[in-house]
């Protein structure tokens, strides 16, 4: 029986390690960066917001469950660069086991959206006819490793409209953190006519 009792105690010792270990590892904060350029001058462009948002996910008996958990955003500079510092997170959960016996949870690595009026808009500009083939990179991997950004500009009216979605990114105390990009979409709108929106 005391043997039981220390193999036990040792087992969930090794496991609360485990656990702070892995809660640390997702913890670590990076700086993302790159520069946003249009696809066609190969000029910088200026005054593009970046928004990146990471989401926190945790094992559940129906599968894996998200909530928002950060949201930052800044514009580009004169060079058409950006920074901004966050958690690195991860592409899939190290120990899904693990985290649903211990209840723990991880970040996922973030997602972005690149806007500038005139602009497709990244990732939305995939879906817009003018944009296939000429939005880059293709996926948020090459963008976190620092990859630049190209944005092809938007003549008709009907296609710079449809760049305004999805919309800042919900979620509580979010649109606070995005009056950057909110204003740029606002910005869009009174460029085509429309009236600002209320976000």
């Amino acid at each position: 029986m005391i043997k039981m009792t220390r193999f036990l105690l040792v087992a969930l010792l090794v496991l609360a390690w485990l656990a702070v270990m892995t809660e640390c590892a997702f913890a670590i904060d990076i700086t993302y960066s790159g520069k946003v350029i249009d696809a066609d001058t190969r000029e910088p462009i200026e005054g593009a917001v970046l928004v990146i948002y990471w989401f926190k996910a945790s094992q559940t008996v129906s599968g894996e469950n998200t909530e928002l958990k950060e949201v930052k955003e800044t514009l580009t500079d004169r060079n058409g660069e950006w920074a901004i510092r966050g958690p690195k997170g991860e592409e899939n959960d190290p120990h899904p086991h693990l985290s649903f016996f211990l209840g723990l949870s991880y970040v996922r690595e973030p997602s972005f959206i690149v806007f500038k009026p005139g602009y497709c808009s990244w990732p939305e500009g995939f879906s817009i006819e003018p944009c296939e083939g000429r939005l880059k990179p293709a996926g948020t991997g090459e963008i976190m490793e620092g990859k630049a950004i190209e944005l092809p500009k938007l003549i008709k009216g009907e296609d710079r409209l449809r760049a305004l979605r999805p919309g800042p990114v919900g979620g509580e105390g979010a649109l606070e953190k995005q009056r950057e990009y909110i204003k740029l979409l606002n910005e869009e709108r009174r460029n085509l006519g429309l009236p600002e929106h209320k976000y």
